[in-house]
């Protein structure tokens, strides 16, 4: 059996998203430490759109088992009504992602610590700056603080991960 049915034949998890967030950072951490800097930033960039959406489906409810795929179109009417004038684009957009996460947070009356939200904000509209997923069809090198600003961002994300969806 080829690769792309067995992987048709299941559905991505929030697990699944989470588990393969972390193998892209190190994946792209690894290209970047040998001087791969535009598919090390694609790839880390990647993984911070992961883990964004599962932020976001773990604070409205969904469980580590709970299938992706049915909760893309559904978000896209909080986003719309929440979140208004930031396009999802096509459910890439890690700013779309943390905006979404921190309105649907606060309209539940559960927002994050204000130095949380802030540095999230910061962080992924700086993020959003250096990473776009259309990355992956060009042949740009970003420079050296792009790339560095991406680590950091990314690497942030990743160790306050669990904060932003409890």
């Amino acid at each position: 059996m080829t690769l792309r049915r067995r992987l048709a034949q299941q559905l991505e998890s929030v697990q699944d998203l989470e588990l393969a967030s972390e193998s892209r950072s190190w994946e792209g951490l690894e290209l970047l430490l040998v001087g791969k800097t535009s598919g090390g930033t694609y790839l880390m960039g990647f993984a911070a759109e992961m883990l964004l959406k599962c932020a976001y489906f773990r604070f409205s409810g969904a469980a580590p088992a709970d299938a992706v795929k049915p909760r893309l179109g559904p978000a896209r009417k909080p986003g719309q009504l929440l979140i208004p004038v930031v396009p999802h684009e096509q459910y890439h957009s890690p700013r779309f992602w943390a905006l979404l996460h921190l309105a649907a947070r606060r309209s539940r009356h559960a927002p994050l610590a204000a130095i949380m939200e802030a540095q999230l904000v910061q962080r992924m509209r700086r993020l959003h700056q250096n990473w776009w997923v259309e990355m992956r069809y060009r042949a740009i090198e970003p420079s050296p603080l792009e790339v560095r600003s991406v680590f950091d961002d990314v690497s942030w994300l990743r160790a306050n991960y669990v904060l932003l969806w409890r």
